[in-house]
């Protein structure tokens, strides 16, 4: 996985990034129209480019399959292994519905691992694969998201793209700061507002992070934020840098 490659070809997908409401490439409006689910079509467009980035023996894991949106979507026009985890305790999600769907596209290839995705990932369910993207889109509350991102770790290749969905919430925001401060390796990469930030492109939010080399290999990429910038209330100066001597 190559994230400095990711964060240069990103913002080519849109007319007007962050602020576009839809990709340049319209393919993805028809499968959300028809699978249904929770994203847009910009959020389909960032998995589906980060899901063409894979090496060699790399895999794609999504935990938070669902209908199957996303995992179509990171599946459209790539190829490689991969991989998406349910337990479809959500209303309106089933194995036979995801099947369906991933069949309408004819989409093969794939595994599916059906239970609850802690247990899995616990106790060794991905084997011997290494994973260069990681979608978590499941329970949103601080302990499953904290568990989410933890328990992948042990697969992560270097430069590995962790992508976490809904992350204008507060707690899915504070659960990844506090990832972030306990994980020396892990990165924030991107972050993407979504509606309640002015880019309902971008639903409720995306937070993309890295897994970063060990030490003495690659470079560190550099942060990018998109959320618009939030004034300073009035009477606030900005503090100025020392002039160095």
């Amino acid at each position: 996985m190559d994230a400095d490659r990711f964060l240069q070809e990103l913002p080519r997908l849109f007319a007007r990034y962050p602020r576009s409401t839809h990709p340049r490439d319209r393919r993805f409006a028809s499968i959300l129209e028809a699978v249904g689910g929770l994203g847009r079509e910009n959020n389909l467009a960032l998995l589906n480019l980060a899901a063409s980035l894979l090496d060699e023996g790399e895999s794609y894991v999504e935990v938070g399959s669902f209908k199957g949106l996303s995992l179509i979507a990171a599946m459209l026009g790539n190829t490689g292994d991969f991989v998406g985890i349910d337990n479809f305790s959500l209303g309106g999600g089933s194995r036979r519905r995801l099947d369906a769907n991933l069949r309408r596209y004819g989409l093969s290839g794939h595994t599916i691992l059906e239970g609850d995705a802690f247990t899995l990932l616990r106790r060794g369910a991905l084997g011997n694969r290494r994973v260069g993207v990681y979608y978590y889109d499941a329970a949103h509350d601080y302990r499953s998201q904290v568990r989410g991102l933890r328990l992948i770790e042990p697969y992560l290749v270097d430069d590995a793209l962790m992508i976490v969905d809904d992350t204008d919430w507060d707690q899915v925001a504070r659960a990844i700061r506090d990832y972030l401060a306990g994980q020396p390796r892990a990165e924030l990469l991107l972050t993407l507002g979504g509606k309640d930030r002015g880019q309902p492109g971008w639903w409720e939010g995306v937070q993309v992070l890295r897994w970063r080399p060990t030490a003495g290999r690659g470079a560190r990429v550099r942060t990018q934020s998109t959320d618009p910038p939030r004034p300073r209330p009035r009477g606030i100066r900005r503090k100025s840098r020392p002039t160095p001597p």
